[in-house]
């Protein structure tokens, strides 16, 4: 699937809120409220780029990283954080998991959108795209 994300968070509104605002920009976005339903989608959707929070059923997002960073079929694949845990612990655990970007809560929609249409277009080697103007 074309332009596919995988985003996994158990709070509904953000799942909502980001999959309003990835779709504004032509993302398809499939969501999951757990990090176990999240790697069966990474494994059969193709996505261009996973968002995951850290804390969540079946395992949370550390779980489904260290997953994705450690198959040779998608360790190349660009992942997200999108938390709320801001300690430098838990940052550079996610960090030195593989995270290719990190990002708080509460967040701007617009500047995740800046955010994953770079690490997207940085692993297809194409140039961003312009996503501020809607």
């Amino acid at each position: 699937m074309q332009n596919c994300i995988v985003i996994a968070d158990d709070d509904p509104t953000i799942l909502e809120l980001v999959k309003l605002r990835l779709s504004m920009a032509h993302y398809h976005v499939i969501a999951t409220t757990d990090a176990v339903a999240a790697m069966a989608m990474v494994r059969t959707k193709d996505p261009v780029a996973v968002i995951l929070d850290v804390h969540m059923p079946g395992g949370g997002g550390f779980s489904a990283l260290s997953k994705i960073k450690s198959d040779p079929k998608t360790s190349k694949l660009p992942v997200m954080m999108l938390t709320g845990e801001r300690d430098a612990v838990t940052v550079m655990q996610a960090m030195d998991g593989g995270a290719d970007d990190y990002m708080l809560k509460p967040f701007n929609p617009d500047v995740l959108l800046e955010r994953l249409s770079r690490l997207v277009s940085k692993a297809e080697n194409i140039p961003p795209a312009e996503v501020w103007e809607l």
